[in-house]
């Protein structure tokens, strides 16, 4: 047997010991924004919810709602519900969320939502644990 044949037979033999690759299918899909309009208040219902799934401050998504959407804001006590203080079309809200996951949670080099926000010098940094890329990220 010729060297390359020896050496196609040890890739074979590799190969077949290595375990099965195993997908999923996961694929992150964040709660959509449950939106309550009150007399001049706007309810985001599930909040925290959001939140957690997106695993993220509230007072980080409650501040760039605010900043994106024009109105103040507050948190409920418990910090399931966030009240934006004038009346805001619920497509607005859903549309400034999906930015803000696009921006703060997915990782722009692999598509994971495995990341977490840090602050290296005067810089905000999206560092996925997935991959390990750094990208910086605009300050909110």
């Amino acid at each position: 047997m010729s060297s390359k044949e020896e050496y196609l037979e040890m890739l074979r033999e590799a190969r077949e010991q290595l375990p099965a690759v195993v997908v999923s299918g996961e694929r992150f899909t964040p709660p959509k924004p449950v939106i309550a309009i009150e007399g001049k208040q706007t309810h985001i219902v599930n909040f925290k919810e959001i939140t957690t799934a997106l695993n993220r401050d509230p007072k980080l998504l409650a501040r760039y709602l605010s900043k994106e959407l024009g109105s103040p804001y507050f948190l409920t006590e418990d910090g399931r519900k966030l009240i934006l203080s004038r009346r805001i079309d619920p497509r607005q809200v859903e549309n400034r969320v999906e930015r803000f996951i696009r921006t703060y949670v997915i990782c722009p080099h692999c598509g994971r939502p495995d990341t977490v926000i840090v602050k290296i010098k005067k810089a905000w940094v999206l560092r996925c644990q997935a991959c390990g890329a750094e990208t910086p990220i605009p300050k909110i």
